[in-house]
């Protein structure tokens, strides 16, 4: 049992003309590309139409056998999807947006997203993805079934020596006697 594996990914990212009046592009992930070739840093792929698309790798996406049930999740949403994260430079050349990581957490991806910082776009997740993942949740053992604890049984102090126990769980006997 492997208790974490990893694969390469490189992000697309597109830049395109805004529709608001207040931005001149717009940013967005359009692609995850499974080992895609080496880049050093961002590598302009096209530039048609006003869209400019770039591609940044390697990027790893992890799995750990921790996080079986977030995978899980996933998965059982009916569409895979895979996370991208972005994190803005401030300053930097275009594009000014640095990836922060890729995931397959949605609960991850989600503390990102509550954080408001940055890009966060799910893609759906290459087949080939998901079974690459299905194999190492699948190579797991199962989880031990959930078993609720029981409190102990409280025992009541005796009575030693024709004396009432100072503490008990009852109570003193003159409350008990009300």
């Amino acid at each position: 049992m492997q208790r974490e594996v990893s694969a390469s990914f490189g992000v697309v990212l597109e830049r395109r003309p805004s529709t608001s009046k207040w931005a001149d592009w717009s940013w967005s992930v359009v692609d995850v590309i499974a080992d895609a070739p080496a880049t050093d840093g961002w590598t302009i792929l096209s530039d048609e139409d006003g869209r400019r698309r770039y591609l940044s790798s390697p990027h790893v996406l992890q799995l750990h056998h921790k996080m079986v049930d977030a995978y899980d999740a996933n998965i059982e949403t009916g569409a895979p999807s895979v996370w991208v994260m972005l994190d803005e430079m401030l300053g930097a050349a275009e594009p000014a947006y640095r990836v922060r990581g890729i995931t397959t957490d949605p609960y991850e991806a989600q503390g990102v997203l509550d954080s408001a910082e940055g890009i966060v776009d799910r893609l759906p997740m290459p087949k080939a993805t998901v079974a690459w993942m299905a194999k190492f949740l699948a190579s797991l053992p199962d989880a031990p079934a959930f078993r609720k604890r029981r409190r102990d049984r409280v025992e009541v102090e005796k009575q030693i020596f024709g004396k009432e126990p100072i503490f008990s769980p009852l109570g003193r006997k003159e409350e008990r006697e009300e």
